[in-house]
């Protein structure tokens, strides 16, 4: 297997002079002793034998005991198939199942399902909402992930809003730009903001819009590629 699959070091090599790893420790026991501030929610068996998967907070990296050393990079069969970013979607989709949708902002009742990471100053998120905005077979479930302070102002005032569907409406379509907003005081509000930022983190959300459409992931405005899982059949 190892002669068919090579590694691709993005970060590199972390070595570590801690006490060497014996065949007495477990792989777990071994990560913990070596790098003991890394905060791992899950260690398995890599495709190459003697490495193991590393699921942490901060995302997918690979563990040698023997080596005792961490490798940061994909790793990518001789066919080209990248198995680490299938491990990143497949890892991403079981965190989309855990998502608590009752705390987005939800418009339509259609049979398509759109989960969406958007900011109200985002050129492309306004693309896109003016797109989405004339989808009736649409469910979506709006969670705000503000990439600056004005875009954070503006999710609060979305929410604060006795009418937050308009006022979506209003942000997405640029009305609220000339506009001094008062931010609310209001906990409850804060408390969702974090809720919002906090999903988009877990599912490694870097940039605006990010949608999950149906079960397929859609990173950025990509309008042909959206249309065509709108006009797809709802599996």
């Amino acid at each position: 297997m190892s002669k068919k699959i090579m590694i691709t070091t993005i970060a590199g090599f972390i070595f570590t002079s801690a006490a060497a790893w014996g065949a007495d420790l477990s792989p777990e026991t071994s990560l913990k002793n070596n790098f003991p501030n890394i905060k791992v929610e899950r260690l398995q068996p890599a495709p190459i034998k003697g490495i193991y998967e590393v699921l942490t907070d901060k995302g997918l990296i690979y563990y040698a005991p023997e080596a005792e050393c961490l490798v940061a990079g994909d790793i990518i069969t001789k066919q080209g198939r990248n198995l680490t970013q299938q491990r990143r979607d497949e890892i991403l989709m079981e965190r989309v199942k855990t998502i608590p949708l009752d705390k987005a902002l939800k418009i339509g009742a259609g049979r398509h399902t759109v989960i969406e990471f958007t900011d109200p100053n985002c050129s492309y998120c306004r693309k896109a909402f003016q797109f989405l905005a004339q989808k009736e077979d649409t469910t979506r479930y709006i969670f705000f992930f503000p990439l600056s302070k004005t875009s954070a102002d503006k999710v609060q005032h979305i929410l604060c809003a006795t009418d937050r569907v308009g006022a979506y409406k209003e942000a997405f379509s640029g009305q609220l730009d000339n506009k001094t907003l008062t931010p609310c005081e209001n906990a409850e509000v804060i408390a969702l903001m974090k809720t919002h930022r906090d999903q988009g983190m877990r599912l490694g959300v870097e940039g605006t819009p990010f949608f999950i459409i149906d079960g397929n992931i859609v990173a950025g405005a990509d309008i042909p590629a959206i249309e065509k899982l709108l006009a797809a059949p709802v599996k």
